[in-house]
C-alpha cells in the first residue's frame, strides 16, 4: 500500500511525514482556492531537495493550464504532478507532451453528490493515476476538504479503472484501515486528517496513519 502524507510545508513537516513512513509527500504550490498549505515554488524545491532516498516528491496544484503548471514543475524540479484544478482533456494532453518521460501526472477526480466530476477514460491514455477526492460545495473547493465521499462507489470505481486509483477524502489514522479494506485502492493519500492543533502534521496520527495503511494491506491479501 503506497502512503502519500500531502500539505507538506516546513522542513519539520517533511521530518515527520519520512519518518512515519510516508512513500510520497505533497507540495501545494499554485493556489485557486484557500489554504493554509500553499507554498511557493522555491520552497517545494528546498523540502524536495531534503527527502530521504525513496521518497518521492509529488507537486498538487489547483492551475489548470499546462503551461501555468508546467512553469511551476521546473522552478521546483519536480516532475510529479496532482492535478486538482479540474483541467480539460486538452490541457492534459498539452502538459503531457511537455512533461519529461519520467515525469508522471495523477489527476484528481472528485465526487460530487456520489458522481464522478470528470469523464476519467478518455484521460487515462495522458495520465499515469486517478486520485478519488471529495468535493466541498459550500466552499467551492476541490480536494482538501476533509470529508469522506462513497467508499462501495469508489471500490467500483477502482475495479473498473485502466489506471492506479489513489484514494483520498477525509482520511484519517482511525478510518484507513476501513477505506482499504472496503476500496482495495493501489495507495492512499491524507492531509487535513493528520494535522494536530498548530496546523502541521502530529507525528503520533502520521505514524498511526501509515502504519494502518500497511496492516490494513497485508491483511487484504491473506487468503480467505
Amino acid at each position: 500500500m503506497r502512503v502519500k502524507i500531502c500539505g507538506v510545508k516546513s522542513s519539520d513537516d517533511l521530518k515527520t511525514a519520512t519518518e512515519a513512513g510516508a512513500d510520497a509527500v505533497g507540495f501545494l504550490v499554485g493556489q485557486l482556492h484557500a489554504s493554509p498549505d500553499f507554498i511557493l515554488p522555491s520552497t517545494a524545491q528546498r523540502l524536495a531537495c531534503e527527502l530521504l532516498p525513496y521518497v518521492t516528491p509529488v507537486i498538487v496544484t489547483h492551475l489548470i493550464d499546462a503551461e501555468s503548471i508546467f512553469d511551476i514543475l521546473k522552478k521546483t524540479g519536480v516532475y510529479n504532478v496532482q492535478l486538482h484544478g479540474c483541467s480539460s482533456l486538452a490541457e492534459v494532453k498539452k502538459l503531457k507532451k511537455l512533461m519529461p518521460p519520467t515525469g508522471k501526472i495523477i489527476l484528481a477526480a472528485h465526487f460530487v453528490y456520489d458522481s464522478i466530476d470528470i469523464s476519467p477514460d478518455e484521460y487515462h491514455p495522458y495520465i499515469n493515476s486517478i486520485l478519488l477526492d471529495s468535493y466541498n460545495k459550500s466552499a467551492g473547493q476541490n480536494g482538501g476538504a476533509g470529508r469522506n465521499h462513497n467508499w462501495d462507489r469508489a471500490s467500483q470505481f477502482v475495479k473498473l479503472s485502466t489506471v492506479p486509483v489513489i484514494l483520498a477524502g477525509g482520511l484519517d489514522d482511525a478510518n484507513v484501515a476501513a477505506a482499504i479494506s472496503e476500496v482495495r485502492p493501489y495507495g492512499v493519500d491524507a492531509n487535513s486528517g493528520l494535522k494536530g492543533e498548530n496546523g502541521y502534521h502530529s507525528v503520533e496520527k502520521c505514524k498511526s496513519f501509515v502504519e494502518h495503511a500497511r496492516n490494513a494491506c497485508m491483511s487484504s491479501e491473506k487468503p480467505d
